[in-house]
């Protein structure tokens, strides 16, 4: 009996082996091209070009040393991404691959366009990475991509590591493709990407952050400081933030002019008070809780002198907040994705509203509290 259901067992492993199938779609890392980063710019025409940064190897048989690798860049031009991919499938030496895809750069000409339009196929092709940067390049991407080094590092690692350093230090937001399609498709929101710009033969830097309105580019670029601020305000602080602030103008001495506040703590409160659809006030309470990193003059033993720098920095950051207020509200960028709160607590009305006409009008306040908590020396 033992030895039957062992021969039953033995035919159907047996006939299991022969129903499994082989890799039919397998594809073979040595046929491919891998691409790291993209370039897309806006054609005198009105297509789209493209430029491709791919990871080669150079080729060394001395001592069996591993090849050193380079960086190729590619062309492609077409109305659509699709349209250059084509074009570039008969430019690369083997199977073009984004399956490693790393950053994708927009030009800001091409990102003043509907970005969903040029977006469109990443969201359908499954071998593209959902989890890939999006960065805007004041100029042509294609400056950026031709560098091919930045200070002895790989494009594709250099342009990371600065996105990475920039969203660390409250400068940026982390925006990949799929982050943003939800927000491209929300009328009651809007959101920011990266800028950056080529500034010598080898180096780039971040500017800010580039204000997006209805899946557009508007053109308006924040600087760091009014960048850092508005995350504040969004309740988006990333590991580190800091803000080097004017408060003693009188100064003779240009460096005891100012001080650098380390912000240890930010949490920020909305609310929003309704009475008709063209009378809405927004209250943004900001409280900060940081450290004196800088302030050349010292004298910070005395409690005076500490209360008279909170004051000093509650005055400062509460007008950079006024102006960043009014500079997204010109813009029509609702980054702080205010509608979103009115849909939610103010449904009734919020469905009475032209939120693109209405946005740039309403009131929103700033109230901004700073608390020093340490003054960094030994007391």
């Amino acid at each position: 009996m033992f030895h039957h259901r062992k021969f039953i067992s033995l035919i159907c492993i047996f006939l299991s082996v022969l129903l499994l199938t082989g890799c039919w779609d397998q594809r073979l890392l040595k046929d491919l091209k891998l691409v790291f980063t993209v370039g897309f710019d806006l054609g005198e025409n009105g297509e789209i070009n493209s430029h491709v940064a791919i990871r080669e190897t150079k080729k060394l048989s001395i001592g069996g040393k591993p090849g050193e690798a380079t960086v190729a860049v590619v062309e492609g031009d077409g109305i659509t991404l699709r349209d250059t991919r084509l074009m570039l499938d008969r430019r690369i030496p083997g199977e073009f691959s984004p399956s490693k895809m790393r950053i994708y750069m927009i030009g800001e000409e091409l990102a003043k366009q509907n970005l969903y339009s040029i977006l469109d196929i990443l969201y359908r092709d499954p071998k593209a990475p959902l989890g890939a940067k999006l960065a805007i390049v004041q100029g042509k991407a294609e400056e950026v991509i031709h560098m091919q080094t930045i200070k002895e590092t790989l494009l594709t690692e250099a342009i990371t590591d600065l996105l990475v350093n920039s969203q660390d230090h409250t400068i940026v937001q982390n925006e990949t493709v799929q982050t943003v399609c939800p927000v491209m498709f929300d009328p009651s929101a809007d959101f920011s990407l990266p800028v950056i710009k080529k500034i010598e033969t080898h180096d780039i830097e971040t500017v800010g952050m580039g204000l997006i309105s209805e899946r557009k580019f508007t053109g308006v670029t924040l600087d760091a400081e009014h960048s850092t601020i508005l995350l504040l305000i969004a309740n988006k602080k990333g590991k580190i933030a800091q803000l080097n602030m004017m408060v003693m103008p009188e100064e003779e001495n240009i460096r005891n002019r100012y001080m650098t506040l380390n912000i240890g703590k930010a949490k920020a409160k909305m609310k929003a008070t309704v009475n008709s659809p063209s009378d809405i006030k927004v209250t943004i309470d900001l409280k900060i809780k940081g450290t004196i990193a800088e302030y050349p003059k010292n004298h910070l033993v005395d409690k005076k002198v500490v209360k008279e720098l909170e004051e000093k920095a509650t005055e400062h950051i509460q007008a950079q907040s006024e102006e960043v207020i009014k500079i997204i509200q010109e813009a029509n960028s609702d980054i702080l994705q205010i509608g979103q709160h009115l849909k939610v607590h103010h449904n009734k009305t919020w469905k009475e509203l032209k939120w693109r006409e209405v946005y740039p009008s309403i009131e929103i306040v700033p109230n901004i509290s700073v608390d020093i908590t340490g003054t960094g020396i030994i007391n």
